[in-house]
């Protein structure tokens, strides 16, 4: 279903073949894998987690009709914008022809202002669909409560997901506080879902995702059943795992390689490194695995 999302949310990896072509059958297997998975309520495909930035645009136009020809359950949504703003509205006008009402909205490189950011935004609404904002941790233009506030009043922006530091969380809780009524505000730092959800924050987002669904889905019921201890435990548990994952390469082949040992067909391959796992990680993942599924 090609809603707006909340919950737990899943920013989906993009498989490759060994020799680093696109792996579609391994994107149908990654999609099908958390499509089932009751710990997930909603897919983004071809986001930052998904080396959007490495695929072209042919590429993801084939995923995103992998994505329609599977009618996924879950609410899912794809980042139609990429790092330059005409490919942007080229790859969105394409989604929009093959169906697709709600699209993910990542700044491109142009967008150095909050007048570039409205501009690129009113390009894409023109075009028609509902967008969901996602702020990632470099984007060209962080946006402030007031701002956000005026695109919000653009009409049709349902969401947004918000990668902030440490040094920015205040601005995010205020996403929250003033803002949460309106949009939807997803926490986009998978460390910081207990801290934002005492805040009332309608979900999460984050790499480490793909790999522990089940903890963050454990975080919210304990916090929804008052039980903080649990769940300030699970996400501590989050908090070393995010370490884990990220020690070595991008972290990208850390979760396909995990995805691998739960069954899902697809290699390790990284188009953002060429330096493929060591026995030494590959063993650490394979502790991580065994961890996790005892304590599910």
């Amino acid at each position: 279903m090609n809603n707006p999302f909340k919950g737990i949310v899943v920013p989906t990896v993009t498989p490759y073949r060994p020799d680093l072509s696109l792996d579609l059958d391994g994107v149908e297997s990654v999609l099908a894998y958390f499509d089932q998975n009751p710990a997930v309520d909603g897919l983004f495909i071809t986001g930052a987690t998904g080396e959007y930035d490495q695929l072209s645009f042919d590429e993801r136009c084939q995923i995103i009709d992998r994505a329609l020809a599977m009618q996924l359950k879950k609410d899912w949504l794809p980042n139609t914008t990429s790092l330059d703003i005409e490919q942007s509205l080229r790859l969105t006008r394409y989604a929009i022809s093959r169906g697709v009402s709600t699209v993910g909205v990542i700044f491109p490189r142009e967008c150095q202002t909050f007048a570039d950011v409205k501009r690129f935004l009113t390009q894409i609404l023109d075009l028609g669909p509902t967008v969901f904002i996602y702020q990632t941790g470099n984007s060209p233009y962080p946006l402030s409560v007031s701002e956000l506030g005026e695109l919000i009043g653009l009409g049709r922006v349902a969401g947004i997901k918000d990668s902030c530091s440490g040094r920015d969380m205040v601005r995010h809780l205020r996403y929250i506080t003033e803002l949460g009524d309106r949009i939807a505000v997803i926490q986009g730092v998978e460390m910081l879902y207990l801290s934002s959800l005492v805040m009332g924050v309608s979900g999460v987002i984050g790499g480490g995702c793909n790999v522990y669904p089940e903890l963050l889905q454990r975080i919210r019921q304990s916090f929804a059943n008052n039980d903080l201890a649990a769940a300030c435990r699970d996400q501590a548990l989050v908090n070393d795992l995010v370490e884990r994952l990220y020690e070595e390469g991008t972290g990208n082949e850390a979760m396909k390689y995990y995805l691998s040992l739960c069954g899902v067909c697809l290699g390790t391959a990284s188009r953002k490194t060429r330096t493929p796992l060591s026995d030494g990680k590959k063993k650490r993942i394979q502790a991580l695995y065994q961890q996790l599924h005892a304590s599910n």
